[in-house]
């Protein structure tokens, strides 16, 4: 409207000059005044919406949109047509239209020469330039789809009629390999969206289930709405990179690219919709803003009280021209309200990248949580955010947190006979990685969402530091990611590791979750082979390996001995044999030893069905199962035994998880049935991960995700498992 009410204004003084009319003059300035009241009435309706066309110039931002005469659109609104996009962007950005030949020609759809391709009729594409489009993806170029799920639907023209083609697995062939997930919302006809890390090939084959995928974060996702503020925009999910993840050695920075689930009348670029032409320029000035932050984190997750508190931001140019912006860092209490904000300016040069760094004096703040956020602003616009948080060790916390006991075949939390009802979780944008640089903002969330399904258990896999460095070396037989030069390189965990651990068991404990850790599956060459769980019996049997596992075990004793909240899973599925169950009951007799010597009484287990066979040196047993039922005549055990992982895959349809929230409802009747004293499905969420050349084992391990997508939104699960836990 600001644009439109501009020309309008221009217009009508060249009428006033040419005509001299004073009649038409007062005219014109009443049609300039109703101009204006709308422009301000609309910007009453959605003022956090604003967005200054001054904060960015068209500075040779190429835009190419496809457009083929007769070509079907799916999930569209009918005036959001190709012409629309032009006439709304021309004005200001270089843009083009590339019909079919041209979109399959390299000569055409170049990422040097394009910076955002423009992809306008939803979930249809033209299957024969997908090989180029990837390509271009691949070599950098940005997209946006209008609207649903993109590259879901291939067409070709065939006897001058437009049909679709079979390709069979859309997701498998087309979205995945471009990293990108989707879900069907159940409310509504939209699509949930997301997009992360995808590699064009992994380094190892993952054949052995969640060892380690190669999961370095170089794509990220977020909405407009968490940057402008603007309702019902959580469907125009925007995403970043700030390194090119199909080929490291690509000069070429990788653009922007912006997805939109709504369909049809929903579609928030809608013409129909007053809003839809800003809404669109928003999308537009975001894309082509040069510079991305990432990497928000605090210097250390979890802080004494007289330690000054550094937070970093790093933040990247990621076209060819210089840019400049300011980037504001908030401290926010549990109140929300904020406790400390500071900015800095930055000016980049193009592929440049900086670390801003913030030192703030930890007298002002008083809380035991904080959320952090960086905000990338130009001209009061913003442009980027990022959010963490960090924890001040709160003693308070630490002790007064959840008990856990055993009476006979059963347990005790917080002093009343209960089941364990718990559930095993990785952090979803991060998994492993929470063990390198965590989000702890998202982890509290995950922890809050748990805590209010009356969960009071979660089972976190520690990945050793150290473990990173091995697994590379010796495993991947690679030179080590830069990403992963944080991670320590001595066997015992540096003050930074250790106060990750005490971060995640403190906001477990503040939510009244039993903090379950296995601790000797994914270990540095010190303790194991770091290839992963797969029956490999030098860390029980090796003396010298031995060693160094108790004296980590004297560490964590030392340290959360008085933590009353914990129970520790010494190995995730050894899976001996039963020639070896002598070994794996002495190793484990002496890690025992240990914890008792340094003041450690917590409950032992191992994750493993073999667990039920050392009960004279385990405090309970831990079942891993597809089928419950295959447990339900187990009885008569002096200890309990809990399911501590049930495997519960869906795909992404919503037909489905549908199907995946049955079985659920199936599993935990069947548990009730049991004499089980805990139920503890695998897991929260789905993984950050990509499978066009994984494993299958890697890609059902990630449709394992139960209770809620990669954004936080709930399952159908999720609702299952609350109404069962408020109704057992």
């Amino acid at each position: 409207m600001y644009w439109a009410m501009s020309w309008i204004n221009r217009y009508l003084i060249f009428k006033i000059k040419l005509f001299k009319n004073y009649f038409c003059y007062g005219l014109c300035l009443l049609c300039i005044f109703a101009v204006t009241v709308n422009s301000l009435a609309e910007n009453d309706i959605d003022n956090d919406s604003k967005i200054n066309s001054d904060s960015i110039k068209n500075t040779g931002f190429n835009i190419a949109i496809f457009k083929e005469n007769d070509f079907p659109a799916k999930g569209v609104p009918d005036l959001l047509t190709p012409d629309f996009l032009f006439k709304n962007l021309a004005e200001r950005f270089s843009v083009i239209y590339l019909d079919i030949a041209q979109l399959s020609n390299e000569k055409y759809l170049d990422a040097h020469k394009v910076d955002l391709l423009i992809l306008p009729y939803g979930e249809t594409f033209p299957c024969q330039a997908f090989a180029q489009i990837k390509r271009y993806i691949f070599e950098g170029g940005g997209i946006l789809n209008i609207a649903g799920r993109p590259f879901w639907e291939p067409v070709v023209k065939i006897s001058g009629k437009w049909q679709k083609l079979d390709k069979g697995d859309s997701y498998k062939n087309f979205m995945s390999a471009l990293g990108i997930k989707y879900y069907e919302r159940r409310d509504d006809k939209s699509i949930g969206l997301s997009v992360t890390t995808s590699l064009g090939d992994t380094p190892i084959q993952p054949t052995h289930g969640n060892v380690f995928p190669y999961r370095v974060p170089v794509r990220d996702f977020y909405f407009l709405e968490e940057l402008l503020n603007i309702k019902d925009n959580k469907q125009i999910v925007l995403i970043k990179s700030w390194r090119n993840p199909y080929s490291p050695l690509l000069k070429n920075l990788p653009r922007k690219w912006c997805l939109i689930g709504a369909k049809d009348a929903d579609n928030p670029l809608n013409p129909k919709s007053p809003l839809s032409q800003r809404k669109l320029i928003q999308i537009i000035d975001n894309l082509a803003f040069p510079i991305i932050i990432y990497g928000l984190e605090t210097s250390l997750p979890a802080y004494l009280r007289e330690e000054k508190v550094t937070v970093s931001v790093k933040a990247a140019n990621m076209r060819k021209n210089k840019e400049t912006a300011e980037i504001e860092f908030k401290f926010i209490g549990e109140d929300g309200m904020t406790a400390y904000c500071t900015r800095a300016n930055i000016e980049l040069s193009p592929g440049e990248q900086t670390i801003v760094k913030e030192i703030c004096d930890p007298g002002v703040l008083k809380d035991s949580f904080y959320k952090i956020s960086a905000e990338l602003k130009k001209n009061d616009v913003i442009f980027d955010k990022e959010e963490n948080g960090f924890v001040f060790i709160d003693k308070n916390i630490l002790k007064n947190g959840p008990t856990i006991k055993i009476i006979g075949d059963k347990f005790a939390i917080n002093g009343k006979k209960s089941f364990i009802l718990g559930m095993n979780y990785y952090e979803s944008k991060l998994g492993e990685l929470m063990w390198l640089a965590p989000n702890l903002l998202r982890i509290r969330d995950d922890f809050k969402a748990m805590h209010a399904l009356n969960i009071n258990f979660v089972r976190i896999h520690y990945h050793h530091s150290k473990w990173f460095r091995d697994y590379f070396n010796l495993v991947v037989k690679q030179e080590l990611d830069p990403y992963f030069n944080i991670a320590d390189q001595t066997v015992l965990p540096s003050e930074r590791s250790l106060r990750i651990l005490d971060a995640v068991i403190q906001l477990a404990q503040e939510e009244g979750l039993i903090f379950c850790m296995d601790i000797f599956s994914l270990v540095p060459e010190e303790m194991g082979d770091p290839v992963g769980w797969l029956g490999l019996k030098e860390r029980i049997v090796e003396k010298e390996k031995i060693d160094v596992q108790k004296k980590f075990i004297a560490l964590l004793a030392k340290r959360y001995k008085d933590v009353p909240g914990i129970t520790w899973d010494l190995w995730n599925e050894p899976r001996l044999g039963v020639e070896d169950l002598g070994k794996l009951r002495l190793w484990a007799k002496q890690l025992r030893n240990i914890l008792i010597e340094n003041g450690d009484r917590h409950l032992i287990t191992i994750g493993d069905d073999i667990s039920l066979y050392l009960l004279d040196e385990l405090d309970y047993a831990s079942i891993h199962a597809d089928n419950l039922g295959d447990f339900s005549k187990l009885k008569n055990l002096d200890k309990p035994f809990i399911f501590q992982e049930i495997w519960n895959s869906a795909g992404c349809s919503l037909r489905e998880e549908v199907r995946q929230a049955d079985k659920l409802k199936a599993d935990f009747n069947d548990f009730l049935k049991s004499k089980a004293a805990g139920f503890v499905p695998w897991q929260w969420t789905r993984q950050a991960r990509l499978w066009g050349n994984a494993s299958d084992s890697e890609k059902w391990d990630d449709e394992l995700g139960l209770c809620v997508h990669d954004d936080g939104s709930p399952k159908p699960a999720y609702y299952v498992l609350r109404g069962k836990i408020n109704n057992y």
